[in-house]
């Protein structure tokens, strides 16, 4: 049995299928560690157009070949899903899904993205952007993948000047989706270079990817079943939600099969027990493979039941090609399963591009979902990506299309007050708002609200509440716009408020509260007027503090009269940039438009109080003459001190605010490279 393959270059089988020379044997199996539930293992997808050089890429990068089938090796080009995996750099382990980009085989793409933690992109250097790849980017963003690389393959048949045209390209094709800040990296699998970038672009992102949650309410949607020779029954899938271990009994939904665990691989290792969000290896024994197909999912007996009806807010995307009609026959794509459905539009008679209502499906098969879970519709004939949404309903009940139908739909999508409640707030609500949504009586909101809040699933947000997992969503969004931005400028402090803000998409007094919390808990660290990460600091290259050093020397020359920003710039190779880096660092003053030394300006502070304290006024011509200085500088120089409480103006005249020693000890802090 295996399950996923070794390090780059290792040449080893796929996690579903035997090596080509043939299958594993018993005694060559590994061992299972007893204590095994393995960390650090992550799971990446490809996407993108035909031929582009997916499945090589992968080969390249791992020494597995992706293409298993005979047909898919004789045409060159993917029909089913490819599994391959490899070892970062830093040690992280990764399974990969090798997904087919021709138009007709799009439903074994869909199958293969739904459980992965970040995709690489992958665009041909010699074509760019095909129509494949915008469709996939619309699937990505249906299925809530908002993580990845885009690796421009085939860079050797292409020059520089062209690479930075389809580079452009590229940029416009993601800009406004989740990948609008994914690195864009040249490679060549024939050449064999850009690997190493490639890999650690893919090391970064999946750095910043959440960990897999962990419900202790496993599943393992099947997208491979086969038989193994000394195994029997085999079936692949990426785990989700929980775990399994060896000896456990299992349920194959639908169909209610009982199974036992025989035994578990990843990555062509054997292991005791697997952790949610691997890709898993599972021999089965109770069951045959001719009772399982790909769409069914293994569960622990009881937990999953099937369904043949799911609610949930429709969204059909902006470049449809038209409308979705109610009871119009669509093709649904959930897990690894692949239905047909007809569709009742609650709210009007149809659903319009770009636009959301509320919905019911009503599966000819049935299926496994629960709330939370994302779905992709498609059209048939002609075959097209329609939109997706996320389930909220699975109680199985079909409505008419009636308003109270809205809100029965809202109210049964939970068990309990509490639990109403909280289905509701996936995004900040007043508890008032969230009550009518949930149809729950004050009475019931304020204990349910309560219930929630003493429990730590719910978060208390400004005037608003919000469910701790739309919260650490939200967390997340923070996390990333913050390494997103630390990627970006390296040498900043951190990431404006204002953009972590408006990355929230809150109002200001619930973001303001979001980012207080996140600070409260030590996942985000304010920076003066910034935020970041915790563990950022600003790092200067060696050419950068070389260039400061030569700077420095020119401030120090006439540190009272320093050069123009714009000549440290041209002169002396100190951008604005890094003249910001090495303020917040604390290595110069910066004083309205001009650059100083905190001792150039400790000393015309101590002279400017000294003077203060024995005449009790100064004027700018005063300052001027006692400092050596000039009026340009004098002005913005006594605006410093005033900015800092030392100093108060009076008509054109300086006075002390404080007494002497109170004022050198705030303009110390105000030059102190530990002033925060």
């Amino acid at each position: 049995m295996t399950q996923g393959g070794g390090a780059r270059g290792s040449g080893s089988a796929g996690p579903s299928e035997p090596h080509k020379s043939g299958a594993t044997s018993r005694e060559a199996r590994p061992k299972a560690e007893p204590t095994a539930i393995e960390q650090a293992v992550r799971v990446i997808g490809t996407a993108g157009h035909v031929d582009h050089g997916k499945s090589t890429l992968i080969k390249t990068l791992t020494g597995i070949d992706p293409d298993r089938l005979r047909e898919e090796q004789e045409r060159g080009m993917t029909i089913d899903l490819g599994f391959a995996h490899l070892r970062l750099p830093g040690g992280t382990e990764v399974g990969i899904v090798d997904v087919p980009g021709h138009h007709d085989l799009v439903r074994n793409m869909l199958a293969g993205v739904g459980s992965i933690d970040a995709v690489i992109l992958v665009v041909a250097a010699d074509e760019g952007v095909m129509p494949q790849t915008r469709e996939h980017l619309a699937i990505l963003a249906l299925l809530g993948i908002e993580s990845g690389v885009i690796a421009l393959t085939k860079r050797d048949l292409v020059d520089a000047d062209w690479v930075a045209l389809v580079t452009e390209d590229v940029r416009a094709a993601v800009r406004g989706t989740a990948l609008a800040q994914a690195e864009v990296v040249p490679v060549s699998s024939s050449a064999r270079t850009g690997l190493d970038e490639l890999l650690g672009a893919i090391e970064r992102v999946l750095g910043e990817a959440p960990v897999r949650r962990d419900l202790g309410r496993p599943r393992l949607p099947i997208d491979r079943a086969f038989t193994m020779a000394g195994f029997g029954t085999v079936v692949t899938g990426t785990l989700i939600d929980g775990g399994f271990a060896v000896g456990e009994e299992v349920e194959i939904v639908p169909g209610g099969r009982r199974a036992r665990i025989r035994g578990l691989q990843t990555h062509r290792r054997a292991i005791a027990a697997a952790s949610p969000g691997r890709r898993v290896a599972m021999n089965l024994t109770g069951v045959d493979k001719a009772d399982l197909e790909r769409g069914m999912t293994v569960v622990r007996p009881g937990t999953v039941a099937p369904l043949s009806v799911v609610g949930l807010r429709l969204v059909v995307l902006p470049s449809a090609g038209g409308a979705v009609e109610h009871d119009e026959a669509l093709k649904v794509h959930i897990g690894t399963a692949e239905v047909m459905a007809r569709v009742s539009v609650l709210e009007g008679d149809a659903i319009a591009p770009g636009e959301e209502r509320w919905a019911q499906l009503r599966l000819a098969q049935p299926v496994v979902a629960v709330p939370g879970d994302r779905l992709v519709v498609r059209r048939p004939s002609p075959p097209e990506t329609l939109g997706g949404g996320v389930v909220a309903d699975v109680s199985g009940e079909r409505f008419k299309r009636r308003a109270e139908a809205l809100d029965t739909l809202v109210r049964r999508a939970a068990p309990t007050p509490a639990a109403r409640l909280l289905a509701v707030l996936d995004v900040p609500r007043t508890p008032e708002e969230a009550a009518t949504r949930a149809g729950l009586e004050p009475t019931e909101r304020d204990a349910a609200a309560a219930e929630l809040v003493a429990a730590g699933v719910a978060i208390e947000l400004g005037d608003a509440l919000l469910s701790r997992e739309a919260y650490e969503t939200l967390a997340t969004r923070v996390e990333r716009t913050l390494a997103m931005g630390h990627r970006r400028s390296p040498l900043r402090a951190g990431v404006p408020r204002d953009e972590v803000r408006g990355a929230l998409g809150l109002t200001a007094k619930r973001a303001a509260a979001m980012l207080a919390h996140l600070v409260t808990d030590g996942r985000v660290a304010e920076r003066g007027t910034a935020y970041a990460l915790p563990g950022h600091r600003p790092t200067l290259s060696a050419e950068q503090e070389a260039a400061w050093r030569r700077a420095r020397e020119a401030l120090a020359r006439d540190p009272l009269q320093p050069p123009s920003v714009n000549s440290l710039d041209t002169e002396h190779g100190v951008d604005r940039e890094l003249l910001a880096a090495l303020a917040e660092r604390g290595d110069v003053v910066r004083v309205v438009d001009a650059a100083f030394l905190p001792e150039a300006v400790r000393r015309f502070g101590d002279a400017v109080i000294g003077e203060l304290a024995t005449a009790g006024r100064i004027t700018v011509s005063r300052a001027r003459d006692l400092t050596g200085s000039s009026r340009k500088h004098v002005l913005p120089l006594l605006q410093f001190l005033d900015d800092h409480g030392v100093t108060r103006r009076i008509g054109d005249d300086r006075v002390l605010v404080h007494p002497p020693d109170v004022s050198r000890s705030r303009l110390a802090q105000a030059t102190s490279k530990e002033k925060g």
